[in-house]
């Protein structure tokens, strides 16, 4: 009887520290909330995956699509600086290029929501677009902007 108890005891210890023990495979690293790099950079460490209209963005090591900020350095020149929110561009995105003008535009869920906005290389403001949940609801010269947001 005793000697059933301390085979039962040893079993336990063993199948406790057997089903404590996981796979190393299984271990992702920690996904990143900023990134930096050029095209070809981004084009190794990301990926979108899903349908074409309704694809996510992902680290390419990541089960999670994309939270966080990238700026992207384009073979031209060009600056990007996106932000994404579960895999969708989220909030301020904004584009310099390499003579100087840049765009902003604003995106909820993925969907250009509030004004997109031009400037040229002296950062004067060249045209400016409304959208309302990816529709352009209006379109306005620069000269009557005067650096008033629409509603």
């Amino acid at each position: 009887m005793r000697y059933r108890g301390i085979v039962y005891f040893v079993f336990s210890i063993i199948l406790l520290f057997v089903s404590s023990c996981g796979s190393d495979t299984e271990t992702q690293p920690e996904p990143k909330s900023e990134w930096k790099g050029d095209a070809s950079a981004f084009t190794e460490n990301f990926e979108f995956r899903g349908v074409a209209t309704d694809s996510l963005l992902y680290e390419k090591s990541q089960k999670i699509p994309f939270s966080g900020s990238l700026e992207r350095k384009q073979a031209n020149g060009d600056l990007s600086n996106e932000h994404y929110s579960t895999g969708v561009k989220h909030g301020l995105q904004v584009k310099h290029s390499l003579s100087g003008a840049r765009s902003e535009a604003t995106f909820v869920e993925g969907v250009l929501h509030g004004d997109v906005v031009t400037y040229d290389r002296q950062g004067r403001e060249r045209t400016r677009m409304h959208y309302v949940r990816g529709t352009l609801a209006k379109l306005l010269p620069s000269s009557e902007t005067n650096g008033s947001n629409i509603d």
